[in-house]
């Protein structure tokens, strides 16, 4: 399923993102024995950005990480990606536990959300941070993107996923300085 569901997510954003890919492969870092419903999780946490992301104008007067919006952002996914997998037969308990993590993706609450939310932060240094600085830098102005940095930061449960992250965080804040 986990092949479906990534041709599923790459259909939608028409080119593949790296981001995907990389929350699985910190996952799998954190987790070397993660299911393919965990998998599944981390691939599609994002699918909800392809009808719901928000633009700079929204940006200007909310947080990066407005947590309205990440729960609209969260539950959406959840649902989306829950209707997939019933369509494709998904195993109703494995279906329940993928809505589960990817609604809880951005706050965590349970062992495997958690983990899914630390490999999204560890995802999103290593390759959306970067990217943020060059897109959002200029119209939104450097604190915006430090509290998103240090809510992605400060997010991450694991020590092992925080040890991981803090150079990436480090230098996040690096080139955001040098905007």
């Amino acid at each position: 399923m986990l092949k479906q569901v990534k041709q599923f997510v790459d259909k939608y954003f028409k080119v593949k993102k790296p981001h995907f890919e990389r929350t699985i492969y910190w996952l799998k870092q954190l987790k070397p024995n993660a299911d393919e419903a965990m998998q599944i999780a981390a691939y599609a946490h994002d699918i909800e950005r392809v009808v719901g992301r928000p633009t700079i104008a929204f940006y200007r007067t909310h947080e990066l990480n407005d947590p309205v919006y990440l729960k609209k952002h969260s539950n959406g996914g959840a649902k989306m990606i829950s209707e997939f997998l019933k369509e494709h037969n998904y195993s109703k308990e494995d279906t329940k536990r993928v809505a589960e993590m990817v609604k809880l993706h951005e706050v965590g609450g349970t062992t495997e959300a958690d983990l899914i939310k630390d490999a999204d932060s560890l995802s999103y240094f290593e390759k959306n941070a970067p990217r943020h600085i060059e897109k959002f830098g200029k119209p939104l102005g450097k604190e915006k993107l430090r509290r998103k940095y240090n809510f992605m930061f400060n997010r991450i449960t694991s020590s092992k996923a925080k040890k991981i992250a803090k150079p990436m965080y480090d230098k996040a804040m690096k080139l955001l300085e040098a905007l």
